[in-house]
């Protein structure tokens, strides 16, 4: 279980489960063995950015700010690098994933009903 901060309705192995299925691990041959672990910690910062910024309560509630996807996208990234003590090369490869986790994070809010697609 992670002590990161939740999100009301977010199953955390749900969503990593998902997640995975939808990134290419060819797409990533510098990461494998550590896509799981990556992604795990990639939920954990998009998560905790989301209560930073004010987009998620406290108590894990949808707050009343707007979620900035370029603004998570930098924070994540440089959470991973620090965590993983990444080399710059490392963080840039790194970078090409966390858009992929994006991109099926948001897929996994939307079939979760926890975001609403914006068209």
């Amino acid at each position: 279980m992670s002590d990161a901060p939740e999100m009301l309705g977010y199953d955390r192995d749900e969503a990593l489960a998902f997640i995975l299925r939808r990134i290419n691990r060819r797409d990533h041959p510098a990461l494998e063995g550590m896509l799981e672990r990556l992604i795990l910690q990639a939920i954990d910062a998009d998560i905790a950015f989301m209560h930073r910024t004010g987009v998620l309560k406290p108590d894990g509630s949808a707050g009343t700010e707007y979620y900035e996807e370029d603004d998570a996208f930098e924070a994540i990234v440089e959470d991973l690098a620090q965590r993983n003590a990444m080399s710059p090369e490392q963080a840039v490869k790194t970078a090409v994933l966390v858009d992929d986790f994006m991109d099926a994070q948001a897929a996994y809010l939307q079939y979760c009903g926890l975001v609403q697609d914006e068209d």
